[in-house]
């Protein structure tokens, strides 16, 4: 029994500090730049794609992203100019959403931010499909 306790303490307190290493690798950043066009992928998939351009105190970035299947996230209730929690990890940037949820966006550009310089803003490829 005392050793059904003991790992049970010690399972919630390893609980706990990876919620706060989790919660401690958010940054707050500011989205500068969102606009969409058309995929044209098939019936199942997406039938958008996301271009977001973030601003951090030091970093700019360029985002792309590329709901996998119709009826995912769509990133459409972000508005410019407001303030996200962000965590970078490699290549990927990950948003918190209102409910505490995230979506991972690949990152595509990254620039130094300086304050003489504009911030970066999206520029989704054209499609070549007819």
């Amino acid at each position: 029994m005392k050793r059904l306790l003991c790992f049970a303490l010690l399972l919630s307190l390893t609980t706990v500090a990876v919620h706060a290493a989790e919660k401690s690798n958010y940054q707050t950043a500011k989205l500068v730049d969102l606009n969409s066009r058309e995929s044209g992928a098939g019936a199942g998939r997406g039938q958008r794609i996301f271009c977001l351009s973030v601003e951090t105190n030091d970093l700019n970035y360029v985002l792309h992203y590329w709901p996998n299947w119709r009826g995912s996230y769509s990133p459409t209730d972000l508005i410019v100019g407001d303030p996200l929690e962000i965590r970078i990890n490699k290549n990927s940037l990950y948003i918190k959403r209102e409910n505490g949820r995230e979506f991972k966006t690949d990152i595509v550009r990254r620039e130094h931010n300086s304050p003489d310089k504009k911030p970066i803003t999206c520029a989704l490829p054209v499609s070549t499909d007819n």
